[in-house]
Parts: structure tokens; C-alpha cells; sequence
């Protein structure tokens, strides 16, 4: 059994695939990423002269404006990403395909899911009070209930939804499988 490469995981989780990544997903991976980098190339390129031509008469328009512009244009990005590797059918789940570890990983995803997501709400949300000037001392704003209570609160709903959608695509892929 050939090692998978630090690419291939790369690329197997930015696009969501599980099981091995054969010729066909491995093709349309590729596809859909030449496509969204032609346009990121070009956009981020050219698109940068224009605040840079706008920066010196309206500097505060550029400064909050643009990265506005850029994240709501990463966020088409990944949609498009999504949409595509949706329809091609790569990111289906094939259950015979899965390896022992990969098919290990699945059990209770939502639950580790949702607590990987609380832990790191918990301790990026009082450094997010501090920059926005709401607390001073971080440990402070660590321990607080309402700290405490929200980064639960966002893990369980977190988690339950990863585990809905989990499971829903591992019905799907079993009844595909039936048919």
C-alpha cells in the first residue's frame, strides 16, 4: 500500500474527498482548481491597482471596502468550489473504499467535530474581546460564564449539525451502494 503524500492529503481535505484519491478525482480536483486560480491570479492582479489608485483620495473608503471585496470574493470562491465538487460527485462517500483509518474517522464526527470547533471558540473569543476593546485581561475574559457558556453552547449546535450532515451522507452513499 503506497503512503499518501502530504499533497494528496492536502488535497483530499481542502476538497473534501474520502477514500483514496484515484485518477478520476484526482482529474477533477485539478479542474476545479486551475479554474478557480486563473481567476484568482487575474482578479487579485489587476484588482489591486484599483485601491492602489484609490488609496491616496479616498483612503478610508479602500481601507474598509477592500477587505470586504476580497472576502466576499474568497467566499464565491470556495461556493463555487463546493457547488462543483458536489456536482462532479467527488466528495461522495464510497464505504468499501474507505480505508481502516479513514472509516474509523467517521465514527461520531459531529462530536469531535464540536469539540475541536468549542475549544477553539473558546480560547479566539476573548482574544476577538480584547481587539475589539470590550475586555482587557484576557484571562479574565477566558474564564467568564458567558465565555464559558457560548463556546458550549457553539459546540453542541456545531456539533450536532456536522453529525446531520454526516450521517446523511453516509445513509446516501449506503443507499447508492444498495441500488
Amino acid at each position: 500500500m503506497k503512503k499518501e503524500t502530504f499533497t494528496e492529503k492536502l488535497i483530499k481535505r481542502i476538497y473534501g474527498i474520502s477514500g483514496p484519491l484515484d485518477e478520476h478525482k484526482r482529474r477533477e480536483a485539478d479542474r476545479i482548481g486551475n479554474k478557480i486560480f486563473v481567476i484568482l491570479f487575474y482578479l487579485m492582479t489587476l484588482g489591486n491597482l484599483i485601491p492602489f489608485a484609490l488609496a491616496y483620495k479616498y483612503p478610508q473608503i479602500v481601507a474598509i471596502g477592500y477587505p470586504i471585496v476580497i472576502f466576499g470574493i474568497s467566499m464565491i470562491s470556495a461556493l463555487y468550489v463546493l457547488s462543483q465538487t458536489k456536482k462532479t460527485g467527488i466528495t461522495a462517500i464510497d464505504v468499501d473504499m474507505l480505508t481502516e483509518k479513514e472509516s474509523k474517522q467517521l465514527h461520531y464526527p459531529g462530536l469531535k467535530a464540536g469539540l475541536f470547533f468549542g475549544l477553539w471558540m473558546f480560547f479566539i473569543t476573548p482574544l476577538l474581546h480584547i481587539l475589539l476593546g470590550e475586555s482587557q485581561d484576557y484571562l479574565q475574559s477566558l474564564l467568564a460564564f458567558k465565555n464559558i457558556f457560548s463556546s458550549i453552547l457553539e459546540s453542541v449546535f456545531f456539533g450536532v449539525v456536522i453529525q446531520i450532515i454526516i450521517s446523511h451522507r453516509i445513509a446516501k452513499a449506503k443507499e447508492d451502494q444498495d441500488d
